[in-house]
């Protein structure tokens, strides 16, 4: 198992079966690996209580020969059940102290924040990283609020743990994201429903360079620890 205190989250994918298309997922997700992603998110709304758990082992296979996370998106039963290396969480899903409570000391947790209200309640000794946005229009989340830049930079200055912006990022706009305080960022149909998926998620990879290179963004602390 990955730990907690050694994941690196700039190249967050988050893998759902539903946008890839007629692409087989594992294989959209192999290729992301292969490509450069630093994170995997298993984001399965099926309700599949057999394909979803498959797809988690299958995909963890994987992951762990090449040390990248994978997190399962909601679902804590599923996360202990499969082994998985962390769980993310929405603002109406299971509160972090529970799920740090089932799935113990070591395992990553993150949580969706996109008010000052979330950010203040989080304890960094129970969750890890969260998910913000949508920084741009998405197809994912409609009828939630853009942050854009200037709001997103606002709440992350508040946060005290790891950044991932999501919601509508491409590669060319991964720079932006960065900027406005981001430790990494998030997408999903930037790389599933791509011709080739592992070139996509070599241009995320290709972005990050350059900035990291330019100096054009401070980096926080990549865990809780």
């Amino acid at each position: 198992m990955i730990s907690r205190r050694k994941f690196d989250p700039s190249i967050y994918f988050v893998l759902d079966p539903s946008v890839c298309g007629d692409k087989d997922p594992y294989d959209v997700a192999r290729a992301a690996l292969k490509g450069g992603v630093t994170m995997l998110q298993l984001r399965d709304k099926s309700g599949d209580l057999v394909g979803t758990p498959e797809l988690a082992k299958k995909l963890l296979s994987v992951t762990r020969g090449i040390g990248v996370p994978l997190i399962i998106n909601d679902d804590v039963e599923l996360a202990k059940m499969v082994r998985a290396d962390g769980v993310h969480l929405g603002q109406g899903d299971m509160k972090p102290e529970a799920a740090r409570e089932i799935l113990g000391p070591d395992v990553i947790i993150g949580v969706t924040a996109f008010a000052p209200a979330h950010i203040e309640a989080i304890d960094p000794a129970i969750v890890d990283y969260i998910g913000m946005g949508p920084f741009y229009e998405t197809k994912t989340d409609k009828g939630k609020p853009v942050l854009g830049a200037e709001k997103f930079a606002e709440l992350a200055a508040l946060s005290s743990v790891s950044v991932v912006g999501i919601g509508g990022i491409t590669p060319e706009r991964t720079a932006t994201v960065m900027d406005a305080g981001a430790n990494g960022v998030a997408m999903m149909r930037s790389i599933s429903e791509a011709d080739d998926p592992e070139a996509a998620a070599q241009k995320f990879v290709l972005q990050l360079a350059i900035r990291s290179a330019g100096g054009g963004y401070r980096a926080k602390a990549m865990s809780s620890g």
